[in-house]
């Protein structure tokens, strides 16, 4: 469906409407519509929920007809509702009112009219609020279980909206809240609220969608069985009551969002986002052949072939792969994306191919400056920008980019995670370990965390604590050759230098069989005083376009080399400058 912006196209059900071009497809197959029946579904479209006159139409639609104006509308909507195949007395899109006009009664995606006002840059909220139970049967883990399969099956279709789940939503809960104080408090555009009722063997679920800015009911519907196989027809119920959601939350779309993509496609992209968020380095590895598969059966996946850049991305960061194999693949996999859509995760990741290989600053600045137009709440895209700044020395704006990042995803983990090293790298000692102590409250699980608040505690002096950071980084990373290399710095800190050799022993013989960045081992160099050692496998590093070189200049680990000539000659002949 190439060609038009996509602001010219519209959604609603399963149909999608290219105003420009005066198409309609229904599940990416193009339905046959004559003109005027197409004129009026656009008139109708601009409207949405809005009574239409029929002489409005007609005057709009057959401007000089007067005799057999009502004749020809006649004949126009019963070919709409043919080829939309709404039913007249039970329409899902074309209401009849009357004999006053028509009304578009379903949710359209995509009109500037109807997108809302949203706390999260486009990206609109929604809080789900767990489903109450009023049941008098003893069923108490029916409502958790199905307000947890609402939330996955929102999740499956990936609707391009913030999710706010219980854990959330019930803990700013108090007694005597309404239902909006509690939405205001998590800054939720919308909000899920329903129950479970039964009583004489049946069970009813009821559902309400609220925007909590007009304070109006958005949907609503009920759902009524037997209650002895409510259990058993909670996952059909679940994915009813998502697509309905899905479907009465207005949001800006892009052609991405209006493509067909093949089940199995979208099931491999979902699964390898969902292994790379772990960020170990199996799970990495199991992600890359699911975004394969992904853009090898569904090529215009534009999303799959950005996740895939990301993944080889993340690899190249942990030292699992040599830069000069990895970047290549980056920046095929941004270009592949590139041609079918520009995309803000495209250009952020060209922005680490730009920054972390080519060591370009004004290349990837352009490209996050580019992500951010397209999406001003792409979290991926501030956090890139906050590396970008930090490798350049400038750690406020650092500092002040994650910030931003937090805003826009106050929730996530990883995110928080980053403002932490943001702040490490600031010399906030203080506020990175606060910052960093919240962050472990929202996901304790990554370990990217465990090494950041490692880090910091060894720069405030407290290097026990450190360790045991580090010994649960390795613990929570699957052992993973990064963290290990962080254990030996901080046993190499302690003075334990024999705990650090024996860590830095197995690490080499692991980059004779199976690649590791030199940058770590110079690091550890660095812990055991061998300055000379540390410049050796610095000068490696650079040799190899290792990833993270491009911090050395700023990195705090590296501050005692920063006077040496050898040092400001390397960073020179890596063109890492500090600006």
């Amino acid at each position: 469906m190439a060609g038009p912006e996509s602001s010219s196209r519209l959604r609603f059900g399963g149909f999608v409407v290219d105003l420009a071009t005066g198409e309609l497809f229904s599940h990416g197959v193009r339905v046959p519509l004559q003109d005027k029946p197409f004129q009026i579904l656009a008139l109708l479209l601009r409207r949405p929920k809005q009574l239409i006159s029929r002489s409005e139409i007609i005057r709009t639609v057959w401007p000089g007809l007067f005799i057999e104006g009502d004749l020809c509308l006649n004949v126009a909507i019963r070919r709409l509702r043919s080829a939309l195949q709404d039913d007249t007395a039970h329409p899902r899109f074309v209401e009849t009112v009357g004999s006053h006009g028509y009304r578009f009664i379903a949710a359209v995606h995509g009109s500037p009219a109807s997108e809302p006002a949203s706390a999260s840059g486009g990206r609109p909220r929604l809080a789900v609020f767990p489903l109450k139970c009023l049941m008098e049967l003893q069923a108490d883990s029916l409502p958790p279980s199905m307000t947890e399969q609402v939330i996955t099956e929102l999740r499956r279709i990936d609707p391009p909206f913030v999710i706010i789940t219980p854990e959330f939503t019930t803990e700013r809960s108090s007694k005597g809240k309404s239902t909006m104080t509690l939405c205001r408090k998590v800054s939720a555009d919308y909000v899920l609220v329903g129950a479970i009722w039964g009583a004489g063997g049946q069970a009813r679920v009821t559902v309400r969608l609220l925007n909590c800015h007009a304070q109006a009911c958005v949907w609503a519907e009920s759902y009524t069985m037997a209650a002895d196989v409510l259990f058993a027809d909670q996952e059909e119920t679940s994915r009813q009551i998502a697509a309905s959601v899905v479907r009465s939350i207005p949001f800006p779309l892009r052609a991405s969002q209006l493509q067909l993509v093949f089940p199995n496609a979208h099931e491999n992209y979902a699964q390898g986002a969902h292994f790379l968020a772990r960020l170990t380095e199996g799970a990495i590895e199991r992600s890359i052949p699911l975004f394969e598969d992904a853009v090898r059966e569904c090529p215009q996946f534009a999303l799959a072939w950005a996740a895939l850049a990301n993944a080889h991305c993340v690899q190249a960061r942990m030292g699992m792969v040599p830069s000069q194999r990895a970047f290549p693949e980056i920046k095929s996999c941004a270009e592949k994306a590139s041609e079918i859509e520009d995309l803000p995760e495209t250009r952020t990741a060209l922005a680490y191919y730009h920054l972390l290989y080519e060591h370009d600053w004004h290349a990837a600045e352009q490209s996050l400056v580019r992500a951010l137009a397209m999406d001003p709440g792409c979290p991926s895209a501030f956090g890139a920008y906050a590396q970008l700044l930090a490798a350049v020395g400038k750690h406020q704006d650092a500092v002040a980019m994650m910030r931003r990042a937090c805003d826009l995803a106050p929730f996530s983990g990883y995110i928080a995670i980053m403002l932490g090293w943001a702040l490490y790298y600031a010399g906030d000692s203080k506020a990175a370990l606060s910052q960093l102590k919240h962050a472990m409250e929202l996901d304790d699980s990554l370990w990217v965390g465990h090494v950041g608040t490692g880090m910091v505690l060894e720069q405030m002096g407290r290097t026990d604590e450190a360790i045991a950071e580090f010994t649960l980084a390795v613990e929570h990373s699957d052992h993973s050759s990064l963290t290990r290399a962080h254990l030996a710095y901080g046993l190499a800190c302690r003075g334990d230098k024999g705990g650090a050799a024996e860590i830095l022993d197995s690490l080499l013989v692991l980059r004779r069989k199976h690649y590791f960045s030199p940058y770590w081992i110079a690091v550890i160099h660095t812990a055991l005083n061998d300055p000379l050692e540390a410049l050796k496998w610095l000068e490696t590093a650079n040799a190899e376009h290792c990833s993270w070189f491009v911090f050395a200049h700023e990195d705090p680990k590296f501050a005692v080399l920063r006077s040496d000539a050898r040092f400001q000659r390397l960073l020179e002949a890596g063109r890492v400058v500090h600006n």
